[in-house]
């Protein structure tokens, strides 16, 4: 499968006296097996671009094709992308609606007209790859989950879908440490058993240790686009637009200036993890995870 946005500018209100153009000239294809962080400035276009991906928003300019055809193009069955790229908004949790977890995550494979036999295995399914225990919490009220629940019982409903590609709209947004990490654990297992990602996120950690492509956004418009290790390397840049760099990216610079070889390509936590020993050796003490005293604290 191939998604792919050809020169894609996005204007709210043309024409009003509120015009305002969100993204311009935007070139992105998401292919099987991808796992893409967009990330950028608030304001610079990435939930815009994401809504382009499953035809929620429609263009001003260019095109957004599936396999080669135009999703916007007259004929189009538009159910087919919602199909295979399903998306999910920030605090997906205030969406949910029905009176229990299990119908909540049914409404939309029962849209598309499965059998019930179908929805019920797909409820479970999607249940059990977010984490949720189909026989405890299925018939239990949404709302009577934890806020981390809630938001997997949201997400579950897409998933349920089984889309090819996911977006997910800053999905740790307001969630605890322990709550956050096991989102992207759960977000990365989705990956590992095939489903293409596309996650718009503020954490230049997660887009470092999860993701495999990270796309940046500034003012619209895609200003860098590779691999983490590459794109995180361009660390002044990224703070004069006033975006963050990995945590073990910033110690690597602090030991550096104090004279410590610390290697300048390191940006995930088992990296520096090895590094510090290498360094130091295994020397007795707290281990790198009980000093950071949380997950994104160097």
């Amino acid at each position: 499968m191939e998604l792919k946005l050809d020169h894609v500018t996005h204007t709210y209100q043309p024409g009003s006296p509120f015009q305002a153009t969100a993204i311009r000239d935007i070139s992105l294809t998401v292919g099987d097996g991808d796992f893409t962080a967009l990330i950028g400035p608030t304001g610079s276009g990435k939930s815009t671009l994401a809504q382009h991906l499953n035809g929620l928003l429609k263009p001003t300019e260019g095109t957004v094709t599936l396999d080669g055809e135009d999703i916007h193009q007259k004929g189009f069955d538009r159910r087919r992308v919602r199909q295979q790229v399903g998306l999910v908004f920030q605090y997906p949790e205030t969406q949910l609606f029905e009176e229990t977890v299990k119908k909540d995550i049914a409404f939309g494979p029962r849209n598309l007209g499965l059998s019930e036999d179908e929805i019920a295995e797909r409820v479970r399914t999607a249940m059990e790859q977010v984490g949720l225990d189909f026989e405890n919490e299925g018939d239990k009220s949404p709302f009577e989950l934890s806020g981390g629940k809630m938001r997997r019982c949201a997400i579950a409903g897409v998933i349920a879908m089984r889309p090819k590609v996911l977006v997910l709209d800053e999905p740790t947004a307001g969630l605890d440490p322990e709550a956050r990490e096991d989102l992207m654990e759960m977000v990365a297992d989705l990956h590992r058993k095939g489903t293409a990602i596309v996650m718009v996120t503020h954490s230049m950690d997660d887009a470092a240790k999860y993701c495999s492509r990270t796309v940046v956004l500034e003012k619209g418009r895609v200003v860098m686009d590779g691999a983490p290790r590459e794109v995180f390397s361009r660390a002044e840049e990224l703070t004069r637009m006033g975006l963050d760099v990995p945590q073990v990216l910033r110690l690597g610079m602090l030991l550096r200036e104090k004279g410590i070889p610390f290697p300048e390509d390191a940006i995930r936590e088992e990296e520096a993890e090895k590094a510090l020993l290498e360094l130091f050796g295994n020397r007795s003490g707290p281990g790198l995870q009980d000093r950071k005293g949380g997950r994104g604290h160097a």
